[in-house]
């Protein structure tokens, strides 16, 4: 039996749904991130930043540790590659709201009032598809159980699509705020600068949360 076992190993997709948990972690601390922002609390900013790091690299032990114990598995229910695509693009969710806290820490941004309803609105929407996303991770274990057939899966297929709109919303969000921005005569090149490389993290959120979907529907479509 145990040589059966070295054969077949544990699953790897509980210690991915952990991992997606933790990378979420780390995308929940952008909005309070954001309120540091806003509010030009830079000590906050820091603190929080700080929190960021720890959590990120936390998640990278989990993405670690899957890595490590999945070459020794030689029978898994979807692609091998299906599985590490899927690893890699939650990882670059974690590195990007990581670039987002350290970017708020380069210096106090002072932004006026009139962008702070766009500014959240973007913020919460990139929340907001990390929240999906991590909803969709929970139900892997599940699928694989399932051998990645039946009513969960075309359940899943269908938030798969949701998470992609909601992307979709994001870019747009993101596209009003730079239009704003950039035609601005009331901020310093600076601050807009800073502004970009914020907006251009949450993107990247956003973007790899999309991506992470799409490897999940190879998983479900090539059964």
């Amino acid at each position: 039996m145990p040589g059966l076992l070295g054969v077949f190993g544990k699953s790897p997709f509980e210690p991915l749904v952990q991992h997606a948990r933790k990378v979420h972690e780390c995308v929940a601390l952008v909005r309070p991130i954001a309120d540091g922002i806003l509010a030009a609390d830079l000590d906050r900013v820091n603190e929080l930043q700080f929190q960021m790091s720890r959590t990120e690299y936390e998640a990278d032990q989990l993405k670690d540790q899957v890595r490590q114990n999945l070459p020794l598995r030689y029978f898994l229910p979807v692609d091998r590659e299906d599985v590490t695509r899927f690893l890699a693009q939650m990882d670059r969710i974690a590195d990007d709201a990581q670039d987002f806290a350290i970017v708020a820490t380069f210096r106090r941004i002072h932004l006026p009032n009139e962008y702070h309803a766009e500014f959240v609105a973007l913020v919460d929407k990139v929340v907001a598809v990390s929240e999906k996303l991590l909803s969709l991770a929970e139900r892997v274990a599940q699928l694989q159980r399932e051998a990645f057939v039946g009513p969960d899966a075309e359940h899943v297929l269908r938030e798969i699509q949701e998470v992609a709109h909601m992307e979709w919303e994001a870019d747009k969000l993101s596209r009003k705020l730079a239009r704003h921005y950039y035609g601005a005569d009331d901020l310093d090149p600076i601050t807009i600068m800073l502004l970009d490389k914020l907006c251009v993290a949450l993107g990247g959120v956003a973007n790899h949360a999309e991506n992470v979907g799409k490897n999940l529907r190879l998983m479900i479509t090539r059964k």
